[in-house]
C-alpha cells in the first residue's frame, strides 16, 4: 500500500495484482508500533486456489499493532489497569490504494489534469450512498450509488479543461445526508 497522500490512521496490506487487501483502521498514536510479517513460499508457482483447498499452513500476512514503538520493546501497565483501542478492519476490494478511510468507508482518490478517479469500499455496503466530486464550483459528478461489496467500486469523473488550479474535492453521505468521509486531491502531474 502506498501511503503518498495517506493522512488516515491506517495500515495495512494490498495486493496490487488483484486489487485485494485488508485495512486497520484506528488511533495509530495509541498503537504506534505497526509490524508486517509474511510466512510462506519464495514463489506461489503452481499454487492451488487456497479459497477451494484452505490449508492453515499456507503462506499469509500477519498485522501486528502495539502500544510500544518496537514489537521486542516492553510497555508498561499499572496493575489492574486496561488499554482500550476502537479498531475496525475492512477489505479492499477493487482498491489498488487507500489515500482515506474511517470506520464506515475507505476510499482511493486521485485527481489528475483529465479527471479524477475514485475507488471506495463501504463498510456497509446496504447503505445508499450519495457521491458528490467538485472542483471549484464545478460540479464533477453528484449521483446516488449503490455499494458493490463483491467487485468493488470505481468512479471516474472527467475535470473540463481550463478549469480552476484548486483540488478536487469529495463528499460521500448517506441518502438522508448523514456524511460518512469528505476528502480532497490536488491535480498530480502525470509521470511518463
Amino acid at each position: 500500500m502506498r501511503r503518498r497522500t495517506c493522512r488516515a490512521a491506517i495500515s495495512g496490506v494490498i495486493n496490487h495484482d488483484n486489487e485485494e487487501g485488508i485495512i486497520r483502521i484506528a488511533d495509530n498514536t495509541i498503537t504506534r508500533g505497526l509490524k508486517m510479517w509474511t510466512w510462506g513460499f519464495a514463489s506461489f508457482t503452481n499454487e492451488t486456489d487456497q479459497r477451494r483447498d484452505p490449508n492453515p499452513a499456507r503462506p499469509y500476512v500477519e498485522l501486528w499493532a502495539g502500544v510500544s514503538d518496537e514489537f521486542f520493546h516492553s510497555a508498561e501497565f499499572p496493575a489492574r489497569s486496561e488499554v482500550s483501542i476502537p479498531e475496525t478492519y475492512s477489505p479492499t476490494i477493487g482498491m489498488s490504494n487507500v489515500t482515506h478511510a474511517n470506520a464506515s468507508i475507505l476510499i482511493n482518490l486521485v485527481a489528475e489534469a483529465s479527471g479524477a478517479s475514485l475507488q471506495f469500499f463501504s463498510i456497509e455496503p446496504v447503505t445508499p450512498l450519495r457521491i458528490i466530486m467538485k472542483r471549484g464550483d464545478a460540479v464533477l459528478f453528484d449521483d446516488a450509488v449503490t455499494a458493490d461489496p463483491k467487485n468493488g467500486n470505481r468512479i471516474f469523473a472527467p475535470i473540463p479543461a481550463g478549469g480552476s488550479a484548486e483540488p478536487v474535492q469529495l463528499t460521500i453521505r448517506t441518502s438522508d445526508g448523514k456524511e460518512l468521509i469528505a476528502a480532497a486531491a490536488g491535480i498530480e502531474a502525470r509521470t511518463k
